[in-house]
Formats: C-alpha cells, sequence, structure tokens
C-alpha cells in the first residue's frame, strides 16, 4: 500500500489540471451546413410524402442529385403513381436528365381518359417549344385512344406560346388523325385575339385547299367585319375555292378585293353570280357599280337585277332613273321590287310617301324593297306606318325587313314601337328589336331591356346587357353579376373590343365573381383573356384585382400573369404572397420566387422557408432554391 500512495498522490493533481483546461477551452464552432445540401435532404426526404403535392415537388428535385442512375431508379418508380401531380413532377425530373421517357409519361397522362388535359398541358409550359409540339402532334397521332377532341379543346382554352407553331406544323402532317383533328379546330382559332397564328397557318399552307377551307370557316363564322389578312396568302388552283376567298374578303371589308369582285359578278352566273352581287356590296365604289351594268343586257333573273339595281342605287348612280320607272309600273311582278327600291333610295326622303304607300303592296318583294328603303331613310315619320305594318303583316321575311327598319331610326317614338315587340315568337325578330333598344341608350327602353333580360335565349339576354352597360351604367353592375353565370361564349370578348373603356370594370366584376360554377368559370377565363384587348389598362387591372382578392387561385393566376410581363413591378406582390397567404398560394409564389433572378431577398425567403414545418412549403422552397 505504501508503494502505491506516491502514485496516487501524483495523478490527483493531474486529474484536476486536466479537467480545468477541458472547463477553460472555448465552445467548438458550428458545423455550416451548405444550405444547397439541406435542400437536396429535404427534397429527397419527401419522396415518401402522404402528401401528393409535396411528393410530386419531391420528384421533381431528383433531377439534382448527383447520383443520376440511382435518381432514375426512384423516377421509374414515381411514374406509375397514381396522382398526376406527382407525375408530372417526374416528368419534368427526366426532362431535365435528357431522358425521353418523360414523352411517355406526359403522353400517356394526356390521353387518359380519367385525367382532364387541362390539368396535364401546364407541364408543358416548361419545356422547350419544339418538345410541346412535336409531345401534342404525338398525342394527336395516338390511335389507340379517342381524347383529342378533348385535347384540342384544352389547348385551345388558353392561349399559349406553342399553338401557332402546332397548327403551322401539324397542318403539315400527313397523318389523317393530326391534320383531321386541327383542321377541325382550327375554325375555333380566335379571329380577334389570334390573327397572328391565323396568318401565319395561312402563309405557311397557302396551297392546302383543306386549310384554305377552314380558313373560310373561320371568317364566316364572324357577324362583324373583321380583318380577313389570312385569306390574303392564299394560292390555290381551284377556281371555284379563290373565288369563294375573294368573296369572302369582299364580305369582311377588304377594299383590294373589289376589281377582282367585278370581273367575277360579270364571269359567274346564276347562284355563284347573285352570291358574288351581294358580297360586294361592303366595298363597292360608284365605278365598281358602273361597270357592273352589262348584266342588265345579259336578261338576268328578278333577284339578280335587283341586286346590280341595289348596288348602283347604295353607289349614288341616278342614271337607270328611267328604267326604275319602267320596272316600278310593269305589269311583270318579279321586277316590280327594282324599281321601287332604285327610285325610292336615289329619291329618299321625297319618297317617303311613296314607300309608305308600298307597305300595302301585295307583293311581298315590294313590301320588303320599301322597308329597306324607310329603314335607309330613317325618318320619324315613317314609325307609325311601320309599326302598323309589322302588326298586320303575316309573311315573316317581310316582318323582319319591317323591324329592322324600324330599329334603323334613332328616335324616342321608334324606340317606344320597337317594345311592342319584345315578346315575338320569333327569335332572331326579337334580338334585332333588343340590339336596337340597346344602341339607343334612351331612359325610355330600360323596361324593354328589362324583359329582355327573362328571355329564353341567351343572345337576347346578352344584347340587354350590352343595353344596359350602354345607357345605366350603376344597372349594369347589378345586372352584370347575373349575367355571370349565363353569358355565352365570346360575349366578354365582343363586349370588350366594342366598348375597350366602358368594360374595364366590368371585366374587374368577372374576374373577381367568377368561378362559382362551371359557366363562372369560362367566364373569368374569357376576361382574362379579354383583358389582352386593354394594353393600358391590363396591368393595373391585374395589380388591383391582386390587392382585392381573397380567392387564392386567382391570385395564383394574377401573379403568373403579371409576372411574365413584368417582373421588377410584381416582385414585392410575389414576396409577400409567399410569406403571408393561404398555404396553396404561398407554394405557389414560393415557386415564382425562382423566375426573380438576383433578387437577394427572395433568395433569403427561400433559406428560410427551407426550414419552415410545413412539409409543402419546405419542399417548395427546397425545389426553387435548387433551381427546379
Amino acid at each position: 500500500m505504501r508503494y502505491f500512495a506516491p502514485a496516487a498522490a501524483w495523478t490527483a493533481p493531474v486529474w484536476v489540471l486536466t479537467a480545468t483546461v477541458a472547463l477553460a477551452a472555448p465552445p467548438a464552432k458550428p458545423v455550416k451546413v451548405d444550405p444547397k445540401v439541406n435542400a437536396l435532404y429535404v427534397l429527397k426526404s419527401g419522396i415518401k410524402s402522404a402528401d401528393f403535392v409535396a411528393r410530386g415537388m419531391a420528384y421533381r428535385g431528383l433531377q439534382f442529385e448527383k447520383a443520376k442512375d440511382d435518381a432514375k431508379k426512384l423516377l421509374d418508380d414515381g411514374a406509375t403513381d397514381p396522382q398526376w401531380v406527382v407525375r408530372a413532377g417526374v416528368a419534368l425530373a427526366f426532362y431535365a436528365f435528357g431522358d425521353a421517357r418523360w414523352r411517355k409519361v406526359v403522353h400517356d397522362s394526356l390521353v387518359m381518359p380519367v385525367t382532364n388535359p387541362l390539368e396535364v398541358l401546364p407541364v408543358l409550359d416548361e419545356v422547350a417549344e419544339k418538345d410541346q409540339i412535336l409531345l401534342i402532334i404525338e398525342s394527336l397521332a395516338d390511335k389507340e385512344h379517342d381524347q383529342h377532341d378533348k385535347i384540342i379543346a384544352a389547348i385551345l382554352r388558353r392561349d399559349r406560346p406553342h399553338v401557332t407553331g402546332l397548327f403551322v406544323l401539324g397542318l403539315a402532317s400527313k397523318d389523317p388523325l393530326v391534320n383531321g383533328a386541327l383542321l377541325k379546330a382550327l375554325p375555333k382559332v380566335s379571329p380577334v385575339l389570334q390573327i397572328k397564328t391565323l396568318d401565319a397557318v395561312g402563309k405557311a399552307h397557302a396551297a392546302n385547299d383543306g386549310v384554305t377551307k377552314a380558313l373560310l370557316a373561320v371568317a364566316a363564322a364572324s357577324e362583324d367585319r373583321l380583318t380577313v389578312s389570312y385569306l390574303a396568302f392564299v394560292k390555290t388552283k381551284d377556281a371555284a375555292l379563290a373565288d369563294k376567298v375573294i368573296v369572302m374578303r369582299a364580305r369582311h371589308g377588304d377594299r383590294s378585293v373589289a376589281k377582282a369582285m367585278v370581273a367575277m359578278c360579270l364571269r359567274l352566273k346564276d347562284k355563284e353570280q347573285l352570291a358574288a352581287l351581294q358580297a360586294l356590296k361592303p366595298i363597292a365604289s360608284k365605278d365598281d357599280a358602273s361597270a357592273l351594268k352589262p348584266i342588265l343586257e345579259q336578261g338576268p333573273s328578278h333577284e339578280t337585277l335587283f341586286q346590280v339595281y341595289e348596288l348602283l342605287a347604295r353607289a349614288g348612280d341616278r342614271s337607270m332613273q328611267k328604267e326604275a320607272d319602267n320596272l316600278a309600273e310593269s305589269t311583270d311582278v318579279d321586277v316590280r321590287a327594282t324599281g321601287v327600291f332604285y327610285l325610292g333610295w336615289v329619291g329618299g326622303a321625297g319618297r317617303i310617301g311613296d314607300m309608305h304607300r308600298y307597305l300595302q303592296d301585295g307583293i311581298p318583294a315590294v313590301r320588303i324593297a320599301a322597308s329597306r328603303v324607310l329603314g335607309y331613310i330613317a325618318s320619324h315619320i315613317s314609325v307609325s306606318q311601320l309599326k302598323e305594318s309589322i302588326e298586320l303583316e303575316k309573311d315573316e321575311p317581310v316582318r323582319m325587313e319591317m323591324v329592322r327598319a324600324l330599329a334603323s331610326i334613332k328616335h324616342k317614338e321608334a324606340y317606344q314601337a320597337l317594345m311592342f315587340f319584345t315578346r315575338e315568337k320569333d327569335a332572331d325578330l326579337r334580338r334585332v328589336v333588343v340590339r336596337a333598344l340597346a344602341d339607343s341608350s334612351d331612359a325610355v327602353v330600360r323596361q324593354g331591356l328589362q324583359n329582355a333580360l327573362n328571355d329564353n335565349d341567351a343572345r337576347i339576354r346578352s344584347e340587354a346587357v350590352r343595353g344596359f352597360i350602354l345607357s345605366d351604367v350603376a344597372k349594369a353592375v347589378e345586372v352584370w353579376k347575373r349575367a355571370i353565370r349565363w353569358l355565352p361564349p365570346g360575349v366578354v370578348l365582343d363586349l370588350t373590343r366594342e366598348m375597350t373603356k366602358t368594360m374595364e370594370g366590368f371585366l374587374e366584376l368577372a374576374l373577381a365573381d367568377g368561378g362559382r360554377d362551371d359557366n363562372g368559370v369560362a367566364v373569368r377565363e374569357e376576361a382574362l383573356v379579354a383583358l389582352h384587348l386593354l394594353p393600358e389598362a391590363e396591368q393595373r387591372i391585374l395589380f388591383k384585382l391582386l390587392e382585392t382578392t381573397q380567392e387564392e387561385e386567382l391570385k395564383i393566376r394574377i401573379l403568373r400573369q403579371l409576372l411574365d410581363m413584368d417582373k421588377a413591378k410584381v416582385a414585392v406582390a410575389v414576396k409577400s404572397t409567399a410569406l403571408q397567404s393561404s398555404p396553396r398560394a404561398r407554394m405557389a409564389a414560393i415557386r415564382m420566387l425562382g423566375k426573380l433572378k438576383g433578387d437577394k431577398e427572395a433568395q433569403e425567403f427561400l433559406l428560410r422557408f427551407v426550414e419552415e414545418a410545413d412539409e409543402r412549403i419546405r419542399i417548395a422552397a427546397a425545389l426553387t432554391l435548387l433551381g427546379g
């Protein structure tokens, strides 16, 4: 024991010294974790998430894994996931790897009956335009499914950048499924908003008669006179088709085809000649009309005779009065209408009394001619005679002409008279009446417009809505909010094209109030597109809606649209939404932070969000931080 004692005595102080040194040592420096390494870990852990949105983003994040073979094996597993949003992430990861399997994932989802193409197509916005087009063409060429129409309808629902290229390339396809689907879809392309697409198609397929016929259908579907520049590219060898193109260009007011139209009118016969003469009306000058006189020497039908005299009268050619007198007094009842019309048109107000008497003529064509003249003169003196004649008239075509004549008279008495015809059986006649009341902007027509709002025809109700917008904006707001539930397709665009400034507030209402039912969603989509017709106000309206809307879907759509227009202006709104909003809106905004290149604050937010408890937020931030 004495032997060991000195050793024990010696070791004790050493232990105390060691302990003291240990206590006095500085704390260890925290280990710095690379944010991107942390982000990769967050994404990898999200692959097994029960939240399929988070899982989809996590799969997409595999594109940043260095072990590519292992990542692709995991992506193979994800490609069979039942949720499309997960497969979308898988497809984009495959695409980033340059792996052709992305095409199969998207293609199979696009043609699957249980998947809505509207949900699938947005994934293509993140791949190169050429790849988008080829994938859609491949899907349309697939004979193993029957979703072709649904795919095309979804493509046309939103104006994506690839639409022009898709039609140009797809219409050149020799595959009947691809070519047929796009030919069928072409007449549904908006001639108002997508004129560049139509021009590109017309130029690329100038000699394709099938495409030419489809372009003619686009022009024929429009009641208004719009630019048909796409028809100017046509180079068909089919003479009959070339004539149809020239006729359609004339119908839409293209003055450059006037000489060709005159030559055609002189060359054609029967129904074709009659159609050409009718189409020439909007563009014919006095010289053009005078050049048609040789037709009168060819023994034309009474319909053709009327058309030539009408063109001469409208152009102000007074050289045929003697002949017209003879026609008006002729025993041939078929030509009397021609003389009546010509004399009335060139005679103007001095012939009103004669036209009133002709309203009682026993020949329907004469009554039609007199009605057209009275509509042209448009004097309030004719109101009572027209109203009485409409009430007595039994022939529907004649009655329609009389109503049109009454509708042409811009006078309070005419509006009051029209009010009696808002409940007619003929829907086309009611539409003429209600449109005239809408155009009047007179307080006296309000009750007629109110009655029209209860019409069983949506077109007529739409005319009434237009009337309230033109004449009573305060009442129109209430009317518009109700109309959002039933407005037919195209009305929002038509109204915006016609009344740009006035429609700003109504588009705001459609965007804020829509989305409660299927029609409301459709109207809202159309309103978002209609904003393109208001380039000076579009950003301002979108920013205003962004501040007021509580609907997350609309907020996300607005942010995306603004981001494409002006990243600098919308940066604050994106960051604000990423910080405080609903989880879904926050997640969408976090994904948008990746587009704010060079914004240090946006990068700081992403680093902070990677540490959040909410799995979706954490994974969205991790994916964005890595650049996905």
